[in-house]
């Protein structure tokens, strides 16, 4: 015991050096994803133990994580997150959207063949009202949302064959329906907008990706990657973000085999970063966050109990690791090397440069600044 308390107290004695801010929180259930509602709130998705459900809370962030170095606390300054409305499934989650600064999130639950959109408006009530259900027909809905455009992409199995349905929250109504018969249908695949016109959707199941016109609803390439890798599963992310028009060139995509990949659309023939081993080998879905305020910079969790910033380097041909956040291994009780792993990590440049929120399949919440 005694050993374990020096190793806490290293670690903590070390922390005043690494980091500007360092918050510990926790939650009494497992994290199973993050989104950014707005600028001061998150939404997150709890496992409920036990139980074939999941809660959706929606928490306003502590002044305290936004206060900057070396401001004095005020009477008024928050230190914990506070709940502001949430909601329980019928059905195991499979994917959960936010329209940011809209006070909406939406669901896609487990076998259920519809998506619903709820509202989160803490002074109607503290239930997150249902607004619409979408009665896609898609079995296992992963989602995409485009809040510039108020576009849903809802991507899933329809009759054992994989369909895209594009969803126009604002007006209620489908726009376009994607089918693409050549997809496996044993496989899973999930969507991200490359822009407001543009869809990338990935095979998890070998890393292999499809890009799309949403204005035709055509696919315009299909990728296969450089070396087959059979006992990996693949996560992707790009730069493009929902809270403003932003257009990108580049996506990342990482196996839990520990293996990057880094694309740019307009020539898809080779990656322009290829590099294995880049983390230790899981069997765990991995989360890749790009940094708003700086596109070299990916924060990446899933592979343990750490969050790993890694940065591009100066030549964009090969990726490098920039710091290590060891926290969610130091839990306020002192309960040190658990089984535990990082589940979802988002950047909060409203609360600085550099500055993070992470969370773990324990309940442990951290939001951090690390000095670079």
């Amino acid at each position: 015991m005694l050993k374990t308390v020096d190793v806490f107290d290293d670690w903590f004695f070390d922390s005043f050096k690494r980091y500007h801010k360092l918050q510990m929180f926790s939650v009494d259930k497992p994290v199973f994803s993050m989104e950014l509602s707005c600028d001061s709130t998150v939404c997150l998705a709890c496992e409920k133990p036990g139980e074939n459900c999941f809660e959706v809370l929606n928490l306003e962030l502590p002044s305290k994580l936004f206060q900057i170095e070396n401001e004095h606390d005020s009477i008024t300054t928050s230190r914990d997150l506070k709940i502001k409305c949430g909601t329980l499934t019928d059905n195991r989650l499979i994917d959960m959207k936010t329209l940011f600064g809209k006070s909406k999130t939406i669901l896609s639950e487990e076998g259920v063949g519809k998506v619903t959109i709820y509202e989160m408006d803490p002074h109607k009530s503290d239930q997150m009202i249902p607004l619409l259900n979408i009665d896609s027909k898609v079995e296992n809905a992963h989602l995409a949302v485009d809040c510039t455009t108020d576009t849903l992409i809802i991507w899933g199995k329809e009759n054992a064959c994989h369909t895209g349905c594009v969803f126009n929250i604002e007006n209620s109504a489908k726009m376009l329906m994607i089918k693409d018969v050549t997809n496996d249908p044993a496989c899973t695949y999930s969507p991200h907008f490359i822009s407001k016109n543009e869809l990338v959707v990935q095979n998890s199941e070998n890393g292999s990706f499809d890009l799309y016109d949403l204005t035709s609803g055509q696919r315009v390439k299909n990728i296969n990657l450089p070396e087959a890798d059979n006992c990996a599963k693949w996560f992707l992310n790009t730069a493009y973000t929902s809270s403003k028009e932003t257009n990108t060139f580049n996506l990342t995509s990482i196996s839990n085999s520990g293996t990057l990949l880094t694309y740019d659309l307009r020539n898809c023939k080779a990656p322009i970063i290829y590099q294995k081993e880049m983390f230790t080998k899981c069997n765990n879905k991995i989360n890749i966050s790009l940094d708003p305020t700086n596109s070299q910079n990916y924060a990446v969790s899933g592979f343990d109990s750490n969050v790993y910033i890694i940065e591009e380097s100066d030549c964009h041909t090969n990726m490098k690791h920039k710091f290590k956040h060891e926290g969610h291994m130091y839990t306020e009780n002192e309960d040190l090397f658990k089984n535990i792993v990082t589940s979802s990590t988002l950047w909060l440049p409203m609360c600085g440069h550099n500055t993070l929120l992470s969370a773990t399949i324990d309940g442990s919440i951290q939001g951090w600044q690390y000095i670079s």
